[in-house]
């Protein structure tokens, strides 16, 4: 009888070992931003795809909770899943800022890899919007590793005089400034820093998936396009997905449009695992 309630234990303990986890608020650093939600599938191995997801919020506002349901669907396909919160930009925060935040959330990852199974690097990026930003400026600039890049409707340009007014008309000006810790100036290009914000011009050898909606009023369609042209000059292996009809939520308020969001991004990271 023993045996046999020994035996019923081991099993269910098993059982739950195998099964999908959701690890909220690991803090990665000492602020209260700094910290992300670690989705673990119920299988795990060092071959098994590690995504870093960034969410959106103009830099400024929200936070994981934008990419959280994302987050869950692709660890429910496979994936290990670190939904990543991070610093806003402010007038002593700036965008070397964020992405020391995303390294230290890199760092965490591959410092609990070993407790959890998982590989301690070759990550992927994902993210939607300013997270689109930040994960393609993160991959291409910091030379951490990464396998491959899957981002929605994300901004590429900041140095044009008509990436400068669309961002006044969205009332957005202080926030880019405060990103790029520059000004831009009245009657002038906007200078260096703002080009070094900009992921057209830091592009680095890392396959790279864009989705758009064409009907982004946020951020400009003509971003990606513009992207998609610099990655190819580069002979960056790259694709642009437009989503018709879409605008800034990429499709993924539409279950059909969302499935083809993730099967894609889910292919994407296969192929570059």
């Amino acid at each position: 009888m023993k045996k046999v309630i020994v035996i019923v234990l081991f099993l269910a303990l098993g059982a739950t070992g195998c099964a999908q986890k959701d690890l909220r608020n690991l803090m990665y650093g000492a602020h209260k931003q700094q910290n992300l939600d670690l989705f673990l599938p119920a299988k795990i191995d060092s071959k098994t795809p590690v995504l870093i997801m960034l969410h959106g919020g103009a830099w400024s506002l929200g936070g994981k909770e934008y990419t959280d349901k994302t987050a869950r669907d692709l660890r429910d396909r496979g994936f290990v899943v670190a939904n990543v919160d991070y610093r806003y930009v402010n007038e002593n925060v700036h965008a070397k800022d964020l992405l020391d935040d995303i390294n230290e959330a890199v760092k965490y990852m591959q410092s609990h890899a070993s407790e959890y199974g998982f590989a301690s690097k070759g990550y992927h990026f994902s993210g939607i919007s300013a997270g689109a930003h930040l994960a393609m400026l993160y991959s291409y600039t910091r030379n951490a590793g990464v396998k491959s890049v899957a981002v929605l409707c994300g901004p590429t340009q900041f140095d044009t005089d008509e990436n400068k007014k669309h961002i006044e008309k969205l009332l957005l000006t202080q926030v880019l400034e405060q990103l790029a810790d520059s000004k831009y100036e009245k009657d002038k290009k906007p200078n260096a820093k703002f080009t070094a914000i900009s992921p057209y011009a830091r592009i680095s050898n890392i396959p790279t998936l864009l989705f758009h909606g064409d009907k982004d009023e946020l951020v400009l369609y003509s971003q990606s396009v513009l992207m998609l042209q610099e990655l190819k000059k580069a002979n960056v292996e790259s694709k642009l997905i437009t989503l018709e009809g879409k605008g800034h939520d990429c499709g993924m308020n539409q279950p059909d449009s969302e499935k083809m969001v993730l099967d894609n991004i889910e292919n994407w990271v296969r192929i570059h695992s």
